[in-house]
């Protein structure tokens, strides 16, 4: 049965039809395990395979409400961080899938019988030979576990998924644990020869000539003012200056894109750490590590950032988010980037709770209030401001409602998204005018970013697909759901209100807003300022297989374990892969130079 169970996750979150790649690389691991337990145990073996089937059984069903929220197969990583899905918990019950019940279908079965028998009996003649049938199990199995291993434990994870359709669940897991603790398969130090990076040669890769920022046509129009940097939980592009029965779901950013720089082409570059990422690349602009937090590998690095460059110039930076510090390892993250001081759950109370935290209006009455005292104590200040009431699953109390949305939209995922960012919209303008009141807002550079999709993987529906198509005019793609908007405003600066379409990803924000207050970064960084360069070449892993990339003209996603290579434009939104005689082999240097820039990106960080 434990067979079966396989075979059948394989195929639901692989979808592997193969049966007998489920009964070589899975099935083998647990004959060694019953084996083991048949020669050890000489009483209370049934009780032992049935906590082991309950086990798998609840692991598996874990592993596919993952998959259909991150779109990811989860590692054992993943697996250790069953902490962190508090943010999420409330969304997982919306995953659950009437396929899951195959997995608990023999358990209840013996539910039954034991109602019916009050009792289970389990024997059998042990002899000699049994017992040497049992070793030889025992031995084979472990055999080829360990061949399985040893074939493929050099081989590079480019997709979790991918790799344990090819090579096994179980192997997956092995191999990933040890490249993560081998030394020889770590990241490897940032010096030598082989190494000799530069700022000219990782732009050499993004397709541009280097140019020192001081030389850039708008370095240092906003230099000695304030950074307010605004982070918006799950904000997309697609709703920025869009309507639904002529009500505009985000009216006063909308207003405000009409003295400020909008980036509309900026995508999310997040790996395993979601918003914790978005924070590093936002303060650091280096990749994160993927595939493992980039909060939990930080802890006693000092790693170069956006708050010690604007220290060395008198700068008094914080950070504010209305989540406990320690949720994501935060609290070490920011030590880690050289913030001055952070303002967490402790700070903002539990009064007018919506999710899992205070809402957006309380945090920015009280940010504002922080901020007043800031600013009197400090000649010039950083504020990265972090919201977080437009988080899935995006249910708001009746009195946060402010669309009257249509009957078709009413007490769904998409109608539910909708509200909360219209909420978080109107939040976020009050903040603006008390910025005002409070004489921040014209000596200060506000910027605003998206952190991630909100709308993302299986809790979208049929129904959410048709209405998205509905809202956004085109089907919503992968295009759709990465993209997220930037938008910097130096209030009182001629020349700001504009459009700029240059391709650009989390790693370019923090170079830009560099430019404008007139700071040469003097440590490596691997975004670039976007209203300089118009080429660019952007990687992302995690949520696509690592090797995907942007550049100006396409989205290539990778091989994964359900689809192979697909191509997007990223001006018709349309998959164009059948236009290449292989894709498996298209844009051949571009991938190269992806992995090339991800893997100098992690040996930097490894350097701390």
């Amino acid at each position: 049965m434990i067979a079966l169970k396989f075979i059948i996750l394989r195929y639901l979150l692989l979808q592997d039809t193969n049966p007998l790649a489920g009964l070589w690389f899975e099935t083998t691991l647990v004959l060694l395990f019953m084996a083991a337990v048949e020669l050890i145990l000489k009483r209370g073996k049934l009780w032992v395979y049935i906590v082991f089937d309950v086990f798998l059984s609840l692991l598996f069903i874990g592993m596919l409400i993952y998959e259909r929220y991150f779109g990811t197969v989860p590692t054992y990583y993943d697996l250790s961080q069953l902490n962190q899905v508090g943010s999420v918990n409330e969304s997982m019950w919306l995953l659950l899938n009437g396929t899951d019940v195959l997995f608990l279908a023999d358990l209840v079965l013996l539910l039954v019988v034991w109602l019916f028998t009050r009792k289970f009996k389990w024997t059998y003649p042990v002899n000699q030979t049994s017992n040497v049938a049992m070793a030889s199990i025992l031995i084979a199995s472990l055999v080829i576990t360990i061949v399985n291993f040893q074939t493929s434990k050099h081989e590079t994870i480019l997709d979790s998924a991918l790799f344990a359709k090819e090579n096994g669940l179980f192997t997956t897991q092995f191999v990933q644990y040890y490249q993560d603790h081998s030394q020889n398969e770590k990241a490897y130090a940032f010096s030598g020869d082989d190494q000799n990076v530069t700022q000219e040669r990782i732009e050499e890769l993004k397709g541009s000539d280097y140019i020192p920022m001081s030389e850039h046509e708008n370095f240092g129009i906003a230099e000695g003012r304030n950074l307010i940097v605004v982070q918006i939980e799950s904000l997309q592009d697609i709703v920025i200056g869009q309507s639904l029965n002529g009500q505009e779901i985000t009216p006063n950013i909308n207003d405000w894109l009409e003295e400020s720089t909008y980036f509309t082409d900026v995508y999310q570059q997040i790996g395993s750490g979601n918003t914790s990422d978005a924070e590093y690349l936002m303060n650091t602009s280096l990749y994160p590590l993927g595939s493992k937090a980039t909060t939990d590998e930080i802890t006693g690095k000092k790693v170069p950032s956006l708050p010690r460059m604007l220290k060395e110039r008198g700068y008094y930076s914080v950070t504010m988010h209305a989540d406990e510090v320690n949720y994501w390892n935060r609290d070490e993250l920011y030590p880690a980037l050289g913030f001055d001081d952070y303002y967490a759950k402790e700070f903002y109370g539990e009064k007018d709770t919506v999710g899992f935290g205070p809402s957006d209006g309380l945090f920015y009455d009280k940010s504002i209030q922080a901020l007043g005292d800031i600013s009197e104590n400090h000649e010039n200040f950083y504020a990265h401001v972090l919201s977080l009431t437009s988080h899935t699953p995006f249910e708001m109390p009746e009195d946060k409602r402010g669309l009257d949305l249509p009957e078709k939209y009413q007490d769904t995922l998409t109608g539910n998204y909708l509200q909360s960012v219209h909420y978080a919209d109107k939040a976020l303008g009050e903040f603006f005018q008390d910025l005002k009141d409070k004489g921040l807002w014209e000596n200060s550079v506000i910027a605003l970013y998206g952190d991630h999709s909100g709308l993302h993987g299986k809790l979208l529906k049929k129904e959410d697909q048709e209405l998205l198509k509905d809202f956004n005019g085109e089907r919503y793609s992968l295009l759709n759901r990465f993209n997220i908007p930037f938008i910097v405003g130096v209030p009182g600066k001629e020349g700001m209100a504009q459009e700029v379409d240059h391709i650009g990803g989390q790693i370019d924000m923090m170079p830009t807003l560099l430019n404008l207050l007139g700071v040469e970064p003097d440590s490596l960084y691997f975004g670039h300022n976007l209203l300089h360069y118009s080429n660019n070449l952007l990687g992302m892993r995690y949520y696509v297989p690592t090797s995907s990339f942007f550049n100006n003209e396409t989205f290539y996603i990778a091989k994964n374990s359900r689809f192979d290579p697909r191509i997007l434009d990223l001006g018709t939104n349309q998959r164009i892969e059948n236009e290449f005689n292989d894709p498996q082999s298209a844009f051949k240097q571009e991938r190269e130079d992806i992995l090339q820039l991800l893997q100098w990106s992690d040996a930097y960080f490894e350097s701390f």
